[in-house]
């Protein structure tokens, strides 16, 4: 029924001269119009009463109410439920674009994430974060964060990020509230470059690790930072350190950057690569087995894929480590290792404590720093040949 047709049979329905059928096309009408509902309530104090002898008694006031109350309400509920399921078809669409949009970039944020830390953290790695999609394009991410202590995995903590399309937010949430880096480096040249009272100090903190490793008991494994004299390539790293029983977990990379720091120590600004990193960075290599002190032409060219992969996502990655750029860009760092290769001036080495003491008696060691200390969990552990 149209409007028209209603408002021209609404005096017959009042008096009761329509049939039941346009009875029904009429209320079905008024509740489903809300000008017919205008019109119907602009007209209930015109109604007049018609005589007691009429066929059909006219209807009464409060039935013309219920039926324009009836008309609004349902009305309201119908709009609520249309807007409701707009909403929920709306929020589904969004759950699944959102998934298919992240499956990608969740996916690259995560691997932002592990390889910045991997390369910036001494020690510390993540085995690649999970990604969890919310609606309208935001997104969790999470993943556990560990370093290796003797033949164990330790955790230290974990990173949670948050993302809104492509900005991202990270913050790291470590076991003992921070995580202090005791892991510094000496960067070579740098002893004899500094005062008297600079180079004592020095050498009262390098007597001080070798102290501290004498009197820890044989029955504990420890993680040592070791800095070197000079520049070494990986290969020349694992020859010089092929007689001593322990497990070399990152290496500290000169990056040409370094050597405009104020400061002695790298500290947590250093540059280098994990041991846990080699895999995610040389995925073309995923089919073979990479040995572990073997290939260090491999592990340099996955130092390289590290900073290109970071300079390619370099606004994520700048929401990771805050000091990316501090001395440099990424591209003059790619520019500084492609012209004089990938050298390492120093590693974090862990294994059994009193093996690591021996490192004491090293020529090419300059410095040490003393790390994580735990119990004994080298059961077993073969010596591993470079």
């Amino acid at each position: 029924m149209k409007c028209r047709d209603m408002r021209e049979k609404w005096n017959g329905y009042v008096n009761g001269e329509c049939s039941e059928d346009e009875e029904r096309e009429i209320e079905e009408h008024i509740q489903s119009c809300a000008e017919c509902e205008q019109f119907v309530d602009e007209n209930l104090g015109e109604q007049k009463s018609i005589s007691q002898d009429a066929l059909y008694p006219v209807l009464t006031h409060e039935q013309q109410h219920q039926i324009v109350r009836k008309a609004v309400w349902k009305n309201r509920l119908m709009t609520a439920l249309t807007a409701l399921g707009i909403f929920f078809c709306i929020s589904l669409a969004s759950m699944m674009i959102t998934a298919l949009y992240y499956a990608f970039v969740g996916h690259t944020a995560n691997k932002v994430i592990q390889t910045s830390t991997q390369m910036t953290v001494p020690n510390v790695y993540s085995e690649g974060g999970v990604t969890s999609t919310n609606v309208f394009f935001n997104a969790d991410l999470q993943e556990d964060l560990r370093k290796q202590v003797g033949s164990e995995s330790k955790y230290v903590g974990k990173y949670e990020g948050k993302m809104g399309f492509n900005h991202l937010n990270v913050t790291n949430s470590w076991l003992d509230l921070r995580y202090v880096v005791d892991l510094d480096f000496l960067h070579p040249g740098v002893y004899g470059s500094r005062s008297k009272e600079e180079q004592q100090s020095l050498q009262w903190g390098l007597n001080e690790t070798w102290n501290a490793l004498d009197m820890l008991p044989e029955g504990t494994v420890s993680e040592v930072a070791i800095s070197f004299d000079d520049f070494y390539t990986i290969d020349e790293v694992y020859q010089m350190l092929n007689d001593y029983s322990i497990d070399i977990v990152w290496y500290a990379i000169d990056t040409g950057m370094e050597g405009k720091r104020d400061s002695v120590f790298t500290g947590t600004r250093v540059w280098g690569i994990h041991e846990y990193a080699f895999e995610s960075l040389l995925e073309e290599e995923k089919s073979s087995l990479i040995p572990e002190r073997a290939s260090g032409h491999l592990r340099e060219k996955a130092f390289k894929n590290g900073l290109q992969f970071l300079a390619e996502h370099k606004k994520l990655a700048k929401r990771v480590v805050w000091h990316l750029e501090e001395h440099g860009t990424l591209e003059e760092m790619i520019d500084y290792v492609d012209k004089n290769g990938v050298k390492s001036y120093g590693v974090v080495v862990t294994g059994p404590t009193k093996e690591l003491l021996k490192l004491k008696d090293n020529k090419h060691v300059q410095y040490a720093t003393l790390g994580v200390v735990d119990f004994w969990n080298w059961y077993g552990k073969p010596k591993v040949e470079y």
